[in-house]
Formats: structure tokens, C-alpha cells, sequence
């Protein structure tokens, strides 16, 4: 298996779902999975953080977000990803729901959390994956619970990590990573802030993969630059259209068009209102009778590859079987 086409998204995983993507094609919209910011609060404060100008009190309410797998169920949702907004462990009723998700719903689940807290009343074991993120590397927090927390958290799933590396990033910090992820048996993608101008993001990769080459990169597998995923092209078109696919329910109970928007400068470190697509109670709604497609011009688009695939299978041609 490659690993690191498995733990972050690419534009591979869209051809692992053919029938979504003939869907497509027929001018439906049939999304693979969401992502569900549950919470907003967090208990970290990271530099680097794509949602530091966020609401940082801000719960989705239980009941409601029950009713919204509920419908969502009846879509064909395949999966959820619980992210942030803040550390999805953080809410309060997250153990009930991840339960009612995976064993009523029968949903794959997977989740990114900081591991700064396990959650007692949340089920590990319920999961696919779950994503660790290691920047608390980069703080004075208590790294000895947290081994034990990332312990807890591998002995009972499979587990991957992500470090996000600043233009300050050393050739130490990256060597703690590596310690770090070789202790725990842990795949880990290093990826770069994006939250800056593309020739910045560009030098920040270069920067990476020196140091990272300096490290014996090659001798150590569990490690990777996720460079293959970041585009620094234009979209075509500027079509939007990752919520045909995987759309973003926010804490803030909207659905918006993408669940990276907020890796573009112009947006603020937030979600920028003019993405939204409809509120959490229209999703069944919205995606069985008022589908559209999103027009945005972001200076910076996580899913470029993705987007203009998807544009592609839009295009009518004639004579289709001269292929």
C-alpha cells in the first residue's frame, strides 16, 4: 500500500469511487464523505493555526447534529471526518455521536485531534484513523501524558501523524518529529503553512525537503513531505467543486463549499461567508433539488488537481466513443 496517498487527500482517492464520479458526469451531486467541525474550542494555540480568527465558544448543538447524520445518512454518506474549527475531543457529546455514526449509521469515521486530552467517554476503537497532530512538539505542554496519550490512542487504531512546518522550521525540530513518529510507529506527513503567498509556500517546500534530505529522509520511511497534494497553479475556470465530494459542515451549523478555504490569505483564517452553500437543516434539501456549482477565485486552492478533474468530467464533448 502507499502510505501517503492514503493519509491525505489526493486526486488518486477520486478514482476510487467511479460511480460518484458518473454521477458527476449526469449532473448529480452524490458526496462521498463530509467533514464536521464540531466545536470550536480548542486547547492548544497554534502559530500556524488556519482557524486562529475563529468563534473559539462555539458548539454544534447535539440534537441537531443527530438529525444531520441522520440525513445525510440518507444521501449515501460513506464517512465523516470529525476536524477543526478547535479539537473535535472537546465536545461535549462527541463520544455519543461517534458511537450513534458508526454502529447505527454504520459510517466510517475518522478524526484529527491535537491528543493534548483523551477523551474518557470517547470510544477510540470506533475509528478508522485518526490523524495526530505533533506541533505540540513545537510548545512547553506536558510531552510525557502526551506519549501516553498518542500510546492510548495507537493501541487502538491505526493512527497517522501531520506536522506543519513554519518558515522557521529547523533541521532539529524536524529530527524531534522523526524521533517522535519512528518511537510511536506513526506514518507522518510534513507539510508546509500555507497560509502565505504561493512563492512563499514554494521556498517553504524547498526548505523542507533540504532539511529533510539532510535527515536521511530515505532511511526513514514513516516520513514524508505531502508536496505531491499542493498545487500552486490556477484552478480552471475557478469552478469550485469539492462539495460534490466532500463538503464542510462548520460549528457555526452552515455547510460550506470546502474544508480548506480558510488556507487562502484573503480569507481571514475563517470561514468566508461568501462560500457557504446552505445551513446544516437544508443539507438533504440543498443536495437533492438545488445543487450548484460554486464559482470562487481563492489565491490559494488545497484541491486544484481535484477541482480540475472534476471540471473535466463536466465538459460536454461530442462522438465520445472516438476516444
Amino acid at each position: 500500500m502507499n502510505e501517503k496517498y492514503s493519509v491525505t487527500s489526493n486526486e488518486v482517492k477520486l478514482f476510487k469511487h467511479l460511480e460518484n464520479l458518473q454521477d458527476i458526469q449526469d449532473g448529480r451531486a452524490r458526496p462521498v464523505m463530509f467533514h464536521i467541525s464540531p466545536t470550536n474550542v480548542c486547547n492548544m494555540a497554534c502559530t500556524h493555526c488556519c482557524f486562529a480568527d475563529r468563534d473559539k465558544q462555539t458548539f454544534i448543538d447535539s440534537k441537531k447534529l443527530i438529525t444531520f447524520l441522520n440525513e445525510i445518512d440518507v444521501l449515501g454518506i460513506q464517512a465523516i471526518e470529525w476536524t477543526g474549527g478547535g479539537e473535535p475531543t472537546l465536545h461535549p457529546d462527541i463520544g455519543d455521536i461517534t458511537k450513534y455514526a458508526a454502529e447505527c449509521l454504520h459510517m466510517a469515521i475518522g478524526m484529527n485531534t491535537n491528543a493534548v486530552r483523551i477523551n474518557p467517554k470517547l470510544d477510540y476503537s470506533l475509528f478508522s484513523w485518526i490523524r495526530i497532530s505533533l506541533n505540540i512538539l513545537d510548545t512547553d505542554m506536558d510531552k510525557v501524558k502526551f506519549n501516553k496519550n498518542v500510546e492510548h490512542i495507537t493501541s487502538k487504531t491505526k493512527a497517522t501523524a501531520c506536522y506543519i512546518a513554519g518558515n522557521d522550521v529547523t533541521k532539529e525540530k524536524l529530527q524531534e518529529v522523526v524521533d517522535f513518529a519512528n518511537k510511536h510507529n506513526l506514518i507522518t506527513r510534513v507539510a508546509p503553512d500555507c497560509i502565505q503567498s504561493k512563492d512563499k509556500i514554494k521556498a517553504l517546500i524547498d526548505k523542507i525537503a533540504g532539511l529533510l534530505e539532510e535527515l536521511g529522509e530515505k532511511d526513514n520511511p514513516r516520513i514524508f513531505l505531502s508536496d505531491f497534494n499542493i498545487f500552486l497553479g490556477q484552478r480552471e475556470d475557478n469552478c469550485c467543486m469539492m462539495h460534490m465530494l466532500k463538503p464542510f459542515l462548520f460549528s457555526d451549523g452552515n455547510i460550506y463549499a470546502c474544508p480548506s478555504l480558510e488556507l487562502a490569505e484573503e480569507n481571514g483564517k475563517n470561514m468566508s461567508e461568501e462560500f457557504k452553500i446552505c445551513k446544516m437543516e437544508d443539507v438533504f434539501d440543498y443536495y437533492m433539488t438545488k445543487f450548484e456549482i460554486k464559482h470562487f477565485k481563492c489565491s490559494y486552492c488545497k484541491y486544484t488537481n481535484q477541482n480540475n478533474i472534476l471540471n473535466t468530467l463536466m465538459k460536454e464533448v461530442d462522438d465520445v466513443e472516438f476516444c
